[in-house]
């Protein structure tokens, strides 16, 4: 049902039954055939193709403990890749390439005209605030017989101790550990059995706990979801496993240069004491100090009906919704739930370039940026509309038109801006050969500051078809209504405020563009920041012009001896 609820999953779903049962309405027939397999239809496709079949096995353990591999384990043979200076090939982009064309009753290579932008729909709220507090936002939508659902109760790593940092994110995956009544394992049962999901995780300013199910199965859905929120099992030792399982992860991020990234990243925008620099799942540190009765605290203190947001959409009326809230309702019980006042990041007043080392990497991880909106402002949808040509637009980005396309340094980059009720970043990322490291830094420097000077009225026609044109099915699944929700709810937006924006692409100018690009790009005012190999790259981006670069891990080493 979930692949059914937009045109390019319909399009998909009727194509491949086509294809493979001669049939485009051979879903019936499927649905048949799912509901009629039984348990012993099950074992005999496990007898027949998996039990005692011959399988590969791979084992990946740390340096130096072999003897943590599977039995008889062979050692793999990798040969890594050398990191060789000026060993770029030239080719000649404009050479077509040739092949036998497929024959077609019209001809393929003219471009079909484009048709008229259609104005966008914007699907009716519905809205409510319960005796307790609750709020809730609401889209009926019964296209087909499923509901999402989705509880953001505000808080999140914004009210934890600075000392015990990833209390939220252990309290989210605890939620859906077992409740009072039911161990883990009848939780998960319990949800299986009616054909839903249910799940909890926490960000920097929310945990959150979402669900699909059937229409027909969403009441007792939801009767689990209450038993999850007001009924918390507090296992032990499901709450050791847990931890246990985030100190895997946090040191697995250790290797992992994109996470290397984007936390040394989030200390550079936010400064190093400010509590949105810190990574949510916490550090090895702070985790260990975590107990259970922190959770418990959190929990008693900050999960409030008072700081929730309710936002449902699918085959259900909001009446329906309502009741099935009842018990959430007389149950939960309502706390003042102040947040504490957090510093507003400011830019740098003058740019530099940082590097974490990775010993031999042989990619470079980069990101560019600064502290810019939050999604409040009244600029925050104009700088979208600015950044689509800039790095925005995938393919019709001119980062990734020169990077990947012109120069095949990266397979993919990106720009733009993030931001909450809190200020946010705009930021460049990719991950770039390590031998291109500073012809690539270099390049993006000088695409952000010659684009809003070199911006013409074909990047602003290109900009506007795309996103007219692609509002059209903005609000179609129901994925998309939940976020359009999660958009009027968070940020106090009005329900029309797709119609409101896409008044805004329409009224847009050349000049519009230019006088946002001088206030929100400037790449005199920015961190630049690269993980890599420093022993190759590091002192050769000194030549962007903002001095000798900083390492980070001397920065780091040096402070912990202090």
């Amino acid at each position: 049902y979930n692949g059914l609820s937009s045109v390019l999953g319909k399009g998909f779903q009727l194509a491949q039954y086509e294809i493979f049962a001669d049939d485009p309405e051979f879903i019936n027939e499927d649905v048949k055939h799912i509901l009629a397999v039984t348990t012993d239809d099950v074992m005999r496709v496990y007898n027949a193709y998996i039990k005692n079949q011959n399988y590969i096995a791979t084992s990946f353990v740390p340096k130096g403990a072999a003897n943590l591999a599977l039995q008889d384990s062979k050692l793999a043979q990798v040969v890594e890749e050398k990191i060789v200076e000026d060993a770029e090939d030239t080719f000649d982009a404009s050479i077509a390439a040739t092949y036998e064309k497929r024959p077609s009753s019209f001809d393929r290579s003219v471009e079909p005209p484009y048709g008229e932008s259609p104005d966008v729909k914007v699907p009716k709220v519905w809205k409510e605030t319960l005796s307790s507090g609750l709020h809730l936002f609401g889209i009926e939508n019964n296209e087909v017989p499923l509901v999402q659902f989705r509880i953001q109760i505000k808080g999140g790593m914004l009210l934890e101790d600075t000392n015990k940092i990833g209390v939220s994110n252990l309290l989210a995956e605890m939620l859906t550990k077992g409740t009072k009544n039911k161990t883990p394992q009848q939780l998960e049962d319990a949800i299986e059995s009616l054909g839903a999901t249910i799940n909890a995780n926490s960000t920097d300013e929310s945990i959150v706990i979402s669900g699909n199910t059937l229409a027909k199965n969403y009441n007792a859905t939801m009767q689990l979801v209450t038993e999850i929120l007001l009924e918390p099992r507090w296992d032990i030792k499901e709450f050791e496993l847990l931890k246990q399982s985030t100190l895997s992860r946090i040191q697995r991020q250790k290797g992992n240069p994109n996470s290397i990234a984007s936390n040394a990243y989030a200390k550079l925008i936010y400064g190093e004491n400010h509590i949105l620099s810190h990574n949510n799942m916490g550090t090895i540190a702070s985790v260990n100090t975590i107990t259970i009765e922190d959770l418990q605290n959190y929990y008693q203190s900050y999960i409030s009906p008072t700081v929730t947001n309710f936002h449902v959409v699918g085959d259900i009326s909001q009446q329906s919704v309502s009741h099935s809230l009842a018990s959430l309702n007389t149950n939960w019980e309502a706390r003042k739930v102040i947040f504490p006042e957090i510093a507003t990041p400011t830019a740098p007043e003058n740019s530099k370039v940082y590097f974490y080392d990775v010993s031999g990497a042989k990619q470079s991880v980069i990101r560019f940026g600064y502290p810019a909106l939050s999604a409040t402002d009244a600029d925050y949808y104009k700088v979208q509309i600015m950044n689509y040509r800039l790095g925005g637009g995938g393919f019709a980005s001119q980062l990734t038109q020169q990077l990947r396309e012109g120069k095949g340094y990266t397979y993919g980059i990106r720009s733009g801006f993030s931001g909450t009720t809190n200020k946010g970043s705009f930021t460049i990322s990719s991950s770039v050969r390590s031998n291109v490291t500073l012809e690539s830094a270099s390049l993006v420097k000088d695409i952000v500051s010659q684009y809003g000077k070199n911006y013409n009225e074909n990047d602003l026609e290109i900009t506007k078809g795309f996103m007219i044109k692609s509002n059209a099915r903005a609000f179609e699944t129901m994925r998309s209504k939940l976020r359009m929700l999660s958009n009027i709810s968070n940020y106090n937006l009005p329900d029309d405020y797709a119609k409101q924006r896409e008044a805004i692409v329409k009224n847009m100018t050349v000049a519009d563009i230019k006088k946002l690009t001088e206030k929100y790009l400037n790449v005199n005012t920015m961190n630049y920041l690269v993980v890599g190999d420093a022993a190759t790259q590091m002192e050769k981006l000194e030549a962007l012009g903002f001095g000798k670069p900083i390492l980070l891990n001397e920065v780091k080493k040096k402070a912990n001896l202090e």
